[in-house]
């Protein structure tokens, strides 16, 4: 009977630290490093506009990306508006730089703030040029620490 019990006790133990294990394994990780959601384009245009917002901990960067949608792109200056927000919170100040434009993908003005673990942040990102069509990006998305 004494084998019996110390035979029962240590394979419960064992299932014990096998579920522990287990349980630690198949716990998701939060997020490692910076992660960038980039929404969708804007209007068509001579420059393709996405709005991006780049989230480190509780730390939230909001930024543009402006690419040339004609390979015959010669570079100009053009001007921008970036603009974000933490919802439930006090409007950012949007910055409105004017960006030399390469060919190619051209990161654009940031906005700098921080975000409680959870909460929803959006970003737009918009074309300020004279003469251009309109073309404003947004996306929104939330602040996983």
């Amino acid at each position: 009977m004494k084998t019996t019990v110390i035979a029962v006790v240590a394979a419960a133990a064992t299932l014990t630290t096998l579920a522990t294990v287990q349980g630690a394994a198949a716990a998701p990780a939060g997020p490692v490093g910076a992660v960038v959601t980039c929404g969708t384009p804007g209007a068509p245009g001579p420059l393709l506009t996405r709005a991006c917002v780049e989230v480190t901990g509780n730390q939230v960067r909001f930024y543009g990306v402006a690419t040339a949608g004609d390979p015959s792109w010669q570079p100009q200056s053009v001007g921008f508006a970036v603009s974000g927000t933490v919802v439930g919170g006090a409007p950012l100040a949007p910055v409105n730089p004017t960006v030399l434009v390469q060919a190619g993908s051209n990161q654009v003005g940031s906005v700098f703030s921080n975000a409680p673990c959870g909460a929803t942040v959006s970003s737009t990102f918009s074309v300020n040029q004279p003469g251009w069509p309109a073309s404003t990006a947004t996306v929104s998305t939330v602040v996983a620490c």
